[in-house]
């Protein structure tokens, strides 16, 4: 839904852009003159509103209200920017586009009863610098808003609606590789806002239910000591997904971490997160003997089928 936000016209271009096109307009000639001239400047005030209200109502109907978000996005926008002054600008748009609206038409009103050219002229340029005004009053908000979409675009679309298993445990387990062997496609990449990396977003069918299973490196894969605030806030958005936690321990040593540090990060991913956590040991294709009741190898796929079943049972317990 982001990406659907237009881009963010500036005050003085759109402005300009208005004044542009209504310099434009041609009207045939008529009599009597004044006709003529009433006629041309009402077509100039119709066409400088239609075009700056249709910009401004699609950015009302584009940017997303904050009452129907998801509070995962809710998190995570809050994350980005100051809310409540994205709420209040939005606001001023809003209270723009329709000042814009009831001055044409106060305006156009005004000049059917003018008797001179000299009149209705006047009319018009009073509209001009009233309608300007109230657009150059936006400058700050829209700069405000284009900052907002581009905060927006980058955050991953993640489906809070959809089952979830959010896969942890230590850099290097194998959590990527597991999202690619267990989706039906090639998991897709997205910028983690909180993060320098990026995370993967995998979907598969577990029975007829479509599910989503995200890999979210510089988060769930270190001690809470070792995270800054911004990452302690993005588990607190990520808590607000409902679904379980796949944590992943690997014994065979590649990963660099030894089992007690994975065991202590199991222990506090689970009391931060207060989900259901399935543990599942990774890369058994090393040879290394098996610890855990749940044992895979992405590589071979040993185990997938049985974790999958496991999964299945979770997502009983969820529903």
């Amino acid at each position: 839904m982001f990406n659907k936000i237009p881009t963010v016209i500036q005050s003085k271009e759109l402005v300009n852009r208005c004044f542009s096109k209504a310099s434009k307009i041609e009207i045939p000639e008529q009599k009597p003159w004044i006709a003529y001239v009433r006629t041309q400047c009402i077509a100039k005030i119709s066409t400088v509103e239609g075009i700056a209200v249709a910009h401004l109502k699609r950015m009302i109907k584009k940017f997303p209200s904050t009452d129907h978000l998801h509070p995962f996005y809710l998190s995570v926008l809050d994350m980005s920017f100051d809310i409540d002054n994205y709420k209040k600008s939005l606001s001023r748009v809003q209270w723009s586009y329709q000042k814009i609206v009831e001055l044409a038409g106060k305006d156009i009103r005004s000049l059917k009863s003018k008797k001179t050219a000299k009149e209705a002229n006047a009319v018009l340029r009073q509209f001009y610098g009233r309608f300007a005004s109230i657009v150059e009053d936006l400058s700050d908000d829209l700069v405000m808003l284009s900052a907002c979409r581009d905060q927006m675009r980058k955050i991953p679309e993640i489906e809070p609606e959809v089952p979830t298993f959010l896969v942890a445990g230590m850099p290097n387990v194998g959590k990527s590789s597991l999202v690619a062997a267990l989706s039906t496609a090639r998991p897709r990449i997205a910028t983690f806002p909180f993060t320098t990396k990026n995370i993967n977003i995998g979907y598969m069918f577990l029975g007829h239910v479509r599910t989503q299973i995200i890999d979210t490196p510089g988060i769930l894969d270190r001690p809470e000591t070792d995270r800054n605030e911004m990452e302690k806030r993005a588990i607190s958005a990520l808590n607000t997904i409902d679904g379980s936690i796949i944590f992943l321990f690997d014994n065979s040593g590649t990963s660099g971490y030894t089992r007690e540090s994975q065991e202590t990060l199991f222990s506090e991913v689970k009391k931060e997160t207060g989900k259901n956590v399935i543990r599942v040991q990774s890369k058994v294709d090393l040879g290394e003997e098996m610890s855990e009741e749940n044992a895979i190898s992405s590589v071979t796929g040993y185990g997938l089928d049985k974790l999958k079943e496991v999964m299945s049972v979770a997502l009983g317990a969820r529903v």
